[in-house]
C-alpha cells in the first residue's frame, strides 16, 4: 500500500497537475477507470490509465495535507480500493468498537443440538431384539443379585442408633416432665390468686358489714337520745309537781372532791340538797375545784360540780331531772349532759360538737353549772 508524503508542493506534483489539467476532469469517486481512450481520439494504453489514476490520488492527497492545520495528527495511509483518505479520528474508533463486539453465543441452539444429538446416539446404540426379548423373558431381581431376601417385619434397630434412641426418649421424658411442672406451678399460682382474691373479698364484706353496723348503733343512739329529751320535761313536771308540796331541805352532807381550793358555798348547798332528794346521788364522786379546766368561769372559780355516773345512765337523768325542777332554789346556771346543753328550765336542748371521748362528751357524768 503506497504511504502518503507528508511534504507537499514538490515539483513532481505541479507537473503531474498541468498534465492532469490537460487530460480533462478526474472521473467521479468510486468509478474504475476506463482503459479506452474517449471516442474520436487514438486508444491509450493500460499502464497510462494506471498512472492517471495514480496520479489523481496523489494530487488530492496532496491538497488534503495542504488545508489541515499545523500540529495535526498524520493522516493514514490510502486503502487501494478506496481512493478517499481515512481519518484517525474516525477509522480508529470504528475499528476500536469492531474489535470490542463480544461474540454471540446461543445457548438454546446448542442445547437443542445436544438433545438431538443424545435421541440419535440412543437409537443407533440401542439393544438388538433378541436380548430384549431374553430379558422379558427372565426377569432378575436386583435384590436377588445382591443375595437379599424380602422381609415382611419391621427392620431391626442398628445397634449404633440405640443411643440415640435412648437420648431421644430421654428428651422426651424431660420435655414431659417440664410440661407437668409449669402445669403445677400454674396451677399452684392460680390458687393463691383466688385466695388473694377470696379474701379481698371477705375484707370487703367485713368492712361493710362494719359500716352497716356503725350507722345502725348511730341511728339507735340517736333515738334513744331523742326519746331521753323527750323524758326529761316529763320528768321535770313530774318533778315539779313533787317539789311544790316538799321543801329542798337537806338532811345529808355532800362530799366534794377539790383539787383548787373549796366550792361557794351556794354550791355546797346545792350538792347536799341533790344527794339528800335524789336516790343513789350519795353513794357517787362529786367533783369539785381543780385548776386545769378550761372554764374559767366553772371549775376553777368554784361555781360547776360533776357528778359522776359513770354507766348508770339513770341516775344522770334523775339528777337532771332534780335540777330542772328546782332550778331556781338551786340556783343552776346551765346544765351538760350527753353531749347536749340545756341553759333554762323551760327550754330546748342543744347538741354540742363531738370531743373526742365518752367523758370529754359527758356520757359518764352531769355537769352543773351554778349562777355566782
Amino acid at each position: 500500500m503506497p504511504l502518503l508524503d507528508t511534504y507537499p508542493h514538490r515539483p513532481a506534483d505541479r507537473g503531474a497537475a498541468a498534465q492532469l489539467t490537460a487530460r480533462g476532469p478526474p472521473p467521479p469517486r468510486g468509478s474504475r477507470p476506463s482503459t479506452h481512450a474517449p471516442t474520436g481520439s487514438p486508444p491509450v494504453a493500460g499502464a497510462r490509465v494506471r498512472e492517471s489514476a495514480a496520479e489523481r490520488r496523489s494530487l488530492a492527497a496532496a491538497d488534503l495535507r495542504s488545508r489541515r492545520p499545523p500540529g495535526a495528527s498524520p493522516l493514514r495511509p490510502m486503502h487501494p480500493e478506496h481512493p478517499t483518505l481515512m481519518d484517525p479520528r474516525t477509522t480508529s474508533r470504528r475499528a476500536a468498537r469492531g474489535r470490542r463486539r463480544p461474540p454471540v453465543r446461543r445457548p438454546g441452539l446448542y442445547v437443542g443440538v445436544a438433545a438431538a444429538g443424545a435421541v440419535l446416539l440412543n437409537v443407533l446404540a440401542g439393544p438388538d431384539p433378541a436380548a430384549q426379548a431374553e430379558a422379558g423373558a427372565e426377569p432378575v431381581s436386583v435384590a436377588a443379585q445382591l443375595g437379599l431376601t424380602a422381609q415382611t417385619g419391621p427392620a431391626a434397630a442398628s445397634p449404633d442408633l440405640a443411643p440415640l434412641a435412648d437420648l431421644a426418649a430421654s428428651r422426651g421424658t424431660r420435655e414431659a416432665e417440664q410440661t407437668a411442672a409449669q402445669q403445677a406451678q400454674a396451677a399452684a399460682d392460680q390458687v393463691v390468686l383466688d385466695q388473694q382474691v377470696a379474701a379481698a373479698e371477705a375484707a370487703a364484706a367485713e368492712a361493710a358489714a362494719a359500716e352497716t353496723r356503725a350507722a345502725e348503733e348511730a341511728a339507735a343512739q340517736q333515738q334513744q337520745a331523742a326519746a331521753a329529751a323527750e323524758a326529761v320535761p316529763a320528768a321535770g313536771a313530774e318533778d315539779e309537781a313533787v317539789a311544790a308540796a316538799t321543801s329542798v331541805a337537806a338532811t345529808a352532807v355532800a362530799r366534794i372532791s377539790n383539787s383548787s381550793g373549796s366550792v361557794k358555798p351556794q354550791v355546797q348547798a346545792a350538792a347536799d340538797a341533790v344527794v339528800s332528794s335524789v336516790p343513789g346521788a350519795d353513794d357517787i364522786t362529786l367533783g369539785g375545784t381543780r385548776a386545769s379546766a378550761t372554764d374559767p368561769a366553772g371549775h376553777p372559780s368554784g361555781l360547776a360540780l360533776d357528778y359522776m355516773v359513770m354507766a348508770d345512765a339513770a341516775l344522770g337523768d334523775a339528777i337532771v331531772a332534780y335540777h330542772v325542777a328546782h332550778w331556781a332554789e338551786l340556783g343552776v346556771d346551765y346544765l351538760i349532759w350527753e353531749q347536749r346543753m340545756l341553759s333554762s328550765p323551760g327550754g330546748s336542748w342543744q347538741t354540742m360538737a363531738d370531743r373526742g371521748g365518752t367523758t370529754a362528751n359527758h356520757y359518764d357524768h352531769v355537769h352543773v353549772n351554778y349562777e355566782g
